[in-house]
């Protein structure tokens, strides 16, 4: 058995943010997840400093935390979306976002450091997504969840990645306000 949450489908609508899969081309991906990168910076200074550390519940990250995140997702996108062109069905790992957040010590990250991360990763991102050829984007990459394996394909990981920034952005903002 596994504990890893399914992916989401290839057409998912999330109730939480609102983004629908199926309505955002790769360009309006792009488009996302670079306003996230642009917006970020200014949000997380916005946070109190405390705030900005702070679990709201043992369970819920901290607004840190959370860019600590997306830094990742951008980073662990970027090298899914490469494997997914250069070899024949890839089976990604998965990424661990608790495992990650304690062993490397989220809570801890300096806020320069994670903001010109996520600034990075993003920039990272943009240019491997440019770097996709036109009828690259049904091919398909994997991963192992518990007995099943889930195969999605290269557009769905653009879109993946612009709705964990949108969401987690959107987390960040409802984290920093006041109470």
């Amino acid at each position: 058995m596994s504990d890893l949450p399914p992916w989401f489908d290839e057409l998912y609508v999330c109730s939480g943010c609102g983004l629908d899969y199926a309505s955002v081309s790769v360009d309006g991906a792009v488009r996302l997840v670079d306003a996230v990168v642009a917006e970020l910076p200014g949000v997380l200074r916005g946070v109190d400093a405390e705030a900005l550390r702070a679990r709201p519940t043992p369970l819920e990250w901290a607004p840190i935390e959370i860019a600590c995140h997306v830094r990742d997702v951008l980073a662990a996108f970027t090298v899914r979306l490469h494997r997914g062109l250069a070899e024949d069905a890839p089976i990604l790992d998965p990424l661990y976002g608790d495992l990650r957040a304690a062993r490397f010590g989220y809570r801890d990250a300096s806020l320069d450091a994670v903001v010109e991360g996520v600034r990075a990763n993003g920039r990272g991102f943009a240019a491997e997504v440019a770097a996709v050829p036109t009828d690259a984007w049904e091919r398909e990459v994997s991963r192992r969840n518990g007995l099943h394996q889930e195969v999605r394909s290269l557009r769905w990981l653009v879109r993946q990645a612009a709705h964990e920034s949108v969401h987690h952005r959107n987390e960040i903002v409802r984290a920093s306000a006041p109470r």
